[in-house]
C-alpha cells in the first residue's frame, strides 16, 4: 500500500503544532484510512487525546534523530495499517538525514514546509544561517505565520531572502492551511500529480515542433552555432570551476577561522601604505579571477573597508604571477607589456580605492540587504577542535561554492553566445580612432569573460589590428568587469553600485591607458 509522507519543520515554537493542528482540521487528511504523526519534538502546544480520537491520528514520538530510517517507517507502516505519515520535524536535526534516509516499500516523501514565525525569521536567518539553510533548502514551501503586523516591503523582504537560499521554495503567509486554497492543493496525491502538464512541457513540445518545419540549410546553420556556443560554454565552465572551487575554500576560512583583527589590522588603516599592501597582495593569491570573486565576497562579509577590498578586487590580476607569465610567453618580442599591464592593473585599483575612500563610501552602505551575509558563521563551527573546524570550512566551502556557481553558469552561458557572436562584429568596427578601440575591445573584456591567465593570447590575436593600448585595456579591464565575476558580486553589493564603481572603474582605466599611450 502506497504511503504518503508530509514533514513540516521549523525552530521551537515557530508554530509547528498549531499549523499541524489546523492543517488536520482543515480536513487534509480526511481521505487517509490509517493516519501516524512521528513527533520529534514537543513545544507549548500540544497534542489532547481528545483531539487524536477525533481524527484518529496515531501520535509515535520520537526522540532521538538516528531512529527514523527507512526501515522504521516501514515498519510502522505494516504494524499500524497506515497510509499517511505526518512528522513534525526537530528543526534543530539535519533534514538532509532525513532526505537521504532510503525509504522502502512504496513509502514516499510528498512535501516538506518550513514554518516560521515572522517576528523571529530576520533573526534567525542573520545569526543561525548554518541551521536555517538546510531547512528552506530542502523545503517545497515556507509558510510565515503571525505577520499582520508586518509590512508589505517586510514580506517582501523575507521573500526575497527564502529565494536567495532556494529559488524554487514559494513562500506563503498565513496562520492557517485552510486560509488559502492553493496550500491545500500542495498535498495532491503522487497518482493525480503525475498526470499534471506543466507549462515547461508545453512550451518545450512547441519548440521542437517548429524545429521540424525548419529548412534543413537553418537546421544546419543553427547545429553549427549551437556547437560553438556550447564548446565555448563548457570550455569557460572547466576552465573556471577548479579556481571558483579554490576561491570558495580561500572565502568560507576567511569567513570562519582567519581572526577579524588580522584582516583588519592588514586592510583598514586609509593610509598609502593599506593601498599599496592591497595592490599587491594579488601576488599572494596566484587564482583566476573567477576564483577570486567568491573570495572578495569572504572579504566583503567580514565588513572589511570597501576601498582598499576594491582595490585588492580590481589590482590582483595584474600581479598575479600566472598572469604575468602568460603576457611573457603571449608577447615574447614585446617585453614592456609585462611592466605595462602591472603598472596599469595597480594604477586603476589604487585609483578607483581612492576614490571611493575621497567620497567616503562604506562598506555597509553598497551590500544588499537580503545578501544573507549570515550565511557562514560561527555557529557552522559545531566544536573548537582541529576537526570541527575542518568539517566546518568544507561545510563553508560546499556552500560558497554552490552559491557562486549558478551566477558561473549564467555568465557561462552569455559569455559563450557574445565569444561567438563579437569577433566577427569586432572586425566591423575597425578604426584608426584609438577612442573607438579602447570601447570596442573593453565591451568585447566585459562579454567575452576570458579566464585572466589566459587572455594575453586572446589579446594577441587582435596585435596588429589594434593599437597595443587598447590590446592592453582588454587583458586588464577584462577581469576587473568580466561579466560573470560582476554577476558573482551582485549576490553581495547592490547593483547601483556595481554599475557606479564599472562606470568609474572605465573612467579611471581610460585616462591611464592613454597615459601609457602617450609614454609607448
Amino acid at each position: 500500500m502506497a504511503v504518503d509522507i508530509d514533514v513540516v519543520t521549523g525552530f521551537l515554537e515557530s508554530g509547528k503544532t498549531t499549523f499541524i493542528k489546523q492543517m488536520i482540521e482543515s480536513g487534509i487528511t480526511a481521505d487517509y484510512e490509517g493516519k501516524a504523526l512521528l513527533l520529534c519534538e514537543e513545544g507549548e502546544e500540544e497534542y489532547g487525546e481528545d483531539f487524536l480520537e477525533q481524527y484518529k491520528i496515531n501520535l509515535i514520538p520520537v526522540e532521538e534523530e538516528d531512529i527514523i530510517t527507512g526501515d522504521y517507517i516501514n515498519f510502522i507502516s505494516e504494524r499500524r495499517n497506515l497510509d499517511y505519515i505526518l512528522i513534525e520535524y526537530n528543526g534543530t536535526w539535519n533534514i538532509q538525514n532525513l532526505l537521504n534516509t532510503k525509504l522502502t516499500g512504496e513509502c514516499r516523501i510528498r512535501n516538506i514546509v518550513f514554518v516560521s514565525e515572522a517576528g523571529t525569521f530576520n533573526s534567525y536567518y542573520c545569526n543561525m544561517a548554518g541551521l536555517l539553510r538546510p531547512q528552506m533548502e530542502n523545503s517545497d514551501y515556507v509558510a510565515v505565520n503571525r505577520y499582520q503586523e508586518l509590512k508589505k516591503a517586510d514580506k517582501k523582504d523575507i521573500i526575497n531572502k527564502v529565494k536567495k537560499i532556494n529559488p524554487v521554495t514559494k513562500t506563503v503567509f498565513l496562520d492557517s492551511p485552510a486560509e488559502d486554497r492553493r496550500f491545500l492543493g500542495i498535498f495532491t496525491p503522487f497518482e493525480d500529480r503525475k498526470k499534471m502538464v506543466t507549462p515547461g512541457m508545453v512550451l518545450l513540445m512547441l519548440v521542437l515542433l517548429l524545429l521540424c518545419f525548419l529548412p534543413t540549410a537553418y537546421l544546419s546553420a543553427f547545429y553549427d552555432y549551437i556547437k560553438k556556443i556550447s564548446v565555448s560554454f563548457l570550455s569557460i565552465l572547466i576552465q573556471a570551476i577548479p579556481f571558483i572551487l579554490l576561491g570558495a575554500f580561500l572565502s568560507s576560512i576567511l569567513q570562519l577561522i582567519v581572526p577579524m583583527s588580522f584582516l583588519i589590522r592588514q586592510l583598514s588603516k586609509n593610509s598609502w601604505k593599506s593601498f599599496a599592501a592591497a595592490s599587491l597582495a594579488g601576488f599572494f593569491f596566484p587564482v583566476c579571477d573567477c576564483g577570486l570573486a567568491p573570495l572578495v565576497s569572504g572579504l566583503l562579509k567580514k565588513n572589511l573597508p570597501l576601498p582598499q577590498v576594491i582595490t585588492f578586487w580590481l589590482a590582483s590580476a595584474a600581479v598575479n604571477p600566472v598572469v604575468i607569465l602568460s603576457v611573457y610567453y603571449a608577447f615574447p618580442e614585446n617585453r614592456t607589456a609585462i611592466l605595462a599591464r602591472i603598472l596599469s592593473g595597480v594604477i586603476i585599483g589604487i585609483g578607483v580605492g581612492f576614490i571611493l575612500m575621497l567620497l567616503r563610501v562604506k562598506t555597509k552602505d553598497v551590500i544588499r540587504s537580503d545578501a544573507g551575509l549570515g550565511q557562514m558563521s560561527v555557529d557552522m563551527v559545531y566544536e573548537n577542535s582541529r576537526t570541527g573546524k575542518v568539517a566546518a570550512v568544507i561545510k563553508g566551502a560546499q556552500m560558497e561554492f554552490f552559491r557562486v556557481f549558478k551566477y558561473v553558469i549564467i555568465g557561462a552561458f552569455v559569455s559563450s553566445v557574445c565569444l561567438t557572436f563579437l569577433p566577427q562584429t569586432i572586425k566591423m568596427f575597425i578604426s584608426g580612432n584609438v577612442l573607438i578601440q579602447f570601447f570596442i575591445m573593453l565591451v568585447a573584456a566585459v562579454f567575452m569573460s576570458t579566464c585572466s591567465t589566459s587572455n594575453a593570447f586572446i589579446g594577441r590575436s587582435f596585435y596588429g589590428q589594434f593599437a597595443f593600448p587598447a590590446i592592453l585595456s582588454f587583458m586588464v579591464m577584462g577581469p576587473m568587469l568580466d561579466f560573470k565575476n560582476l554577476i558573482i558580486l551582485s549576490e553581495v553589493l547592490t547593483k547601483k553600485f556595481i554599475l557606479q564603481l564599472c562606470l568609474l572603474t572605465a573612467a579611471v582605466g581610460f585616462l591611464t591607458f592613454t597615459f601609457v599611450r602617450i609614454i609607448l
